[in-house]
């Protein structure tokens, strides 16, 4: 069964009841399925080995084959008349209720076990299990990565320069980032601990910010007037500045996961 989850139940571990079709033993004959719930007899054909041999004469020898009883289909015994709710498989299709408990920090692919609430064996084999396969939906707002979430943040040429405190999300609510004067775009800002949790304990990962510079594409008159005089007065960068942005992205997300 595979189970959807949001990131705010990754962050919190949830309990989820999942509806299955399972194969449970016939109501009527018991899981025998013999009429009346009857016990199977040795089938007269095999007597109970549930295979028959044939030898056959050649040139070369006796030939032995050996092949599954025709009459008992290989079982070794003989219903000798079948039950009529299951037609003699022992199991008939029932609908369940599963609950299951996330623990928190789970990712896509991992699974819970749950143990005999599968299937029933035939003629009163053992049930077996469930695998509950977890599927963790995409949130627009992050990248994942581990216990660590990725959000890009787009702030105001004058943010940059300037600094300033702004608001940004967090799975299940959001946090305030204190953004540095002179920030450069492209720049990684960390929010310990703000992530998501490691699945076998040891606390939380943290979101990385991603600054990016946002140019606008249209300027009112006023706006246009007063950048063109930043223009005339502005420093310029040095020739030999190497710029943040040269480096790739993942290169300085790792440096900031394990920084």
């Amino acid at each position: 069964m595979r189970v959807p989850l949001t990131l705010e139940e990754v962050a919190s571990g949830t309990r989820k009841s999942i509806r299955i079709q399972v194969l449970d033993p016939c109501g009527s004959c018991g899981g025998s399925g013999a009429e009346g719930g009857a016990a199977a007899v040795v089938c007269p054909t095999c007597g109970g080995a549930g295979e028959v041999r044939r030898v056959q004469r050649s040139f070369l020898g006796q030939l032995v084959s050996v092949t599954p009883c025709p009459n008992c289909g290989g079982d070794g015994r003989y219903i000798e008349k079948t039950c009529g709710t299951c037609g003699g498989e022992g199991l008939e299709r029932r609908e369940r209720v599963l609950e299951v408990e996330v623990p928190p920090g789970v990712s896509t692919g991992d699974y819970i076990t749950l143990r005999g609430q599968g299937h029933s064996g035939a003629r009163g084999g053992p049930k077996g299990d469930v695998i509950v396969v977890i599927e963790v939906e995409e949130d627009p707002r992050f990248v994942r990565e581990g216990a660590n979430l990725i959000h890009e943040l787009p702030i105001t040429y004058t943010q940059a320069v300037l600094g300033g405190e702004v608001e940004v999300p967090t799975v299940g609510g959001t946090a305030r980032l204190k953004i540095p004067a002179g920030t450069q775009s492209g720049r990684l800002l960390r929010l310990r601990e703000r992530g998501l949790p490691h699945l076998h304990g040891g606390g939380r990962g943290d979101m990385i910010v991603r600054v990016v510079v946002w140019v606008p594409t249209s300027l009112k008159p006023e706006e246009e007037a007063l950048l063109r005089e930043l223009a005339r007065v502005e420093s310029r960068p040095p020739k030999a500045a190497k710029r943040e942005e040269d480096r790739s992205f993942w290169s300085k997300v790792r440096e900031a996961i394990t920084g």
